[in-house]
């Protein structure tokens, strides 16, 4: 596929005048078309044909495919295609459906999943099996407007906005939760890495504060969460205290939207520090802090949602790998901070492209070189996060799981082409485990919301 460089340069026109990078997670793959499209309901999100899902490509081949994902991607972000909402299956089934196997109920690892996706989007509203919005948008106003324990209690399905945390949200810092840079403790670039790696072990801590952050509050070992995981200096000036840094601090993270050779326009993306923001409007500021986001998302627990944000984050380390390991953030004199981020492995083009060697690709057997092949480590990293969340809550863990086998099924599920046939080959494999299926789905699908909610254990009025 060719594209004029007219309507490539007008595409990144609309995107520079947006102020937004298309810094996205892992990948949503599982899109729905508007219902009056004359289109089928479920799509790929990234809507690259199967011949260009494998790494094997001869320049020519890589070229075209990057373009191709580059322009499907960006007609989502200007509103010319038909797409009104996706979800990714990694960061919403599937951490669903690991959760309910190790021993969470059902309700709670709802509550997990749709923080975890609501990370990616602001929110999170519900679709069925077959692309349908299960609530009106009537409906879904009236359940923010009345967020609370006096809302309908089908309200429970969906959450509140979370603007803060919005992966077009550099202001606030949301973006850096998607796609952040390693942070340099002297000045010059981290050491390299491997790839996969223990982002907390002692040896990569340091260089990886906001996993690192985000694990720490979702694991109760402190009561906030910070932008980018920067921690205020001690008054020494040595070492670091516990408290975020301070508000009037800024992390700048230019970034390249062309790769090296193409073009080195940088995209001038700057993030107050502090307290993470969740949410800011004209109601007032959510901050990421135990008590002022379960005041806010109550009758919702904290100690799920939470998490949900920690796992999205720590799951988009693994998919933005090869931005992420070669780009670094240091302290400057000022006490601001500033980003090198790489112009060739960050460049969107390949962005996207990666994105679509996610789900809806097979994953080994040499159609991916190594280094593409994210989807594995990913969901063995998330399983053993939820293991370690259950035991801090003292949920019983399922005795005898083969962490292995149950990734292994989900690679399989997750390497379908074919949008709808992967969904439904995941709520097969949710029924066949013995998990409890999504709303809408498999055998909840003539389940009323109230009555799917009453099976998962939510909350009564």
């Amino acid at each position: 596929m060719n594209i004029h460089p007219r309507a490539l340069l007008s595409c990144l026109t609309v995107c520079l005048a947006l102020h937004v990078l298309p810094a996205g997670a892992f990948g949503v793959d599982v899109c729905y078309n508007a219902p009056d499209s004359g289109l089928a309901l479920i799509r790929n999100c990234i809507g690259v044909e199967e011949a260009c899902r494998t790494s094997n490509l001869a320049p020519s081949g890589e070229l075209s495919c990057r373009a191709e994902a580059l322009a499907d991607s960006l007609s989502g972000l200007t509103g010319t295609n038909s797409i009104i909402g996706g979800r990714s299956l990694v960061h919403s089934d599937s951490t669903y459906l690991m959760a309910q196997l190790i021993g969470y109920t059902p309700w709670q690892a709802y509550q997990v999943m749709i923080y975890d996706e609501a990370t990616d989007q602001s929110d999170y509203f519900p679709y069925d099996q077959l692309g349908r919005q299960m609530l009106d948008d009537s409906q879904i106003a009236e359940c923010r407007a009345s967020w609370g324990r006096s809302m309908p209690r089908h309200c429970l399905v969906l959450t509140p906005v979370m603007n803060g945390v919005y992966k077009f949200n550099d202001e606030a810092g949301g973006m850096l939760l998607h796609l952040h840079s390693r942070y340099s403790p002297n000045g010059a670039p981290p050491p390299a890495i491997g790839f996969p790696t223990d982002y907390f072990s002692a040896e990569n801590a340091r260089y990886e504060p906001l996993v690192n952050n985000l694990r720490d509050w979702a694991f109760d070992l402190r009561p906030d969460a910070c932008v980018a995981g920067i921690l205020a200096r001690g008054e020494s000036g040595k070492g670091a205290s516990n408290r975020c840094e301070v508000r009037d601090r800024v992390i700048k993270s230019p970034q390249s939207f062309f790769a090296a050779g193409v073009s080195r326009l940088q995209i001038p993306f700057s993030s107050k520090l502090g307290t993470l923001i969740v949410n800011e409007d004209e109601r007032g500021t959510v901050l990421a802090a135990d008590r002022s986001f379960q005041d806010y998302i109550a009758p919702h627990q904290v100690a799920f949602a939470k998490l949900g944000i920690f796992l999205h984050a720590y799951a988009d380390r693994f998919s933005h790998h090869l931005c992420t390991d070669t780009s670094w953030f240091r302290r400057e004199f000022s006490g601001n901070y500033d980003s090198r981020y790489d112009s060739r492995t960050c460049a969107q083009g390949s962005h996207f492209l990666w994105h679509a060697w996610e789900q809806g690709t097979y994953q080994e057997g040499g159609n991916l070189d190594p280094q593409f092949q994210t989807m594995r480590p990913t969901l063995e990293a998330v399983y053993a996060q939820l293991v370690d969340h259950a035991r801090l809550r003292g949920i019983p863990v399922t005795e005898g799981l083969e962490a292995s086998a149950i990734v292994d099924r989900l690679v399989d599920v997750l390497g379908t082409y074919d949008p709808q046939t992967r969904l439904d080959a995941m709520v097969a494999l949710m029924e066949e485990l013995g998990a409890f299926p999504l709303p809408g789905h498999g055998s909840a699908i003539n389940l009323s919301l109230e009555q799917w909610l009453e099976a998962a254990g939510a909350p009564g009025r």
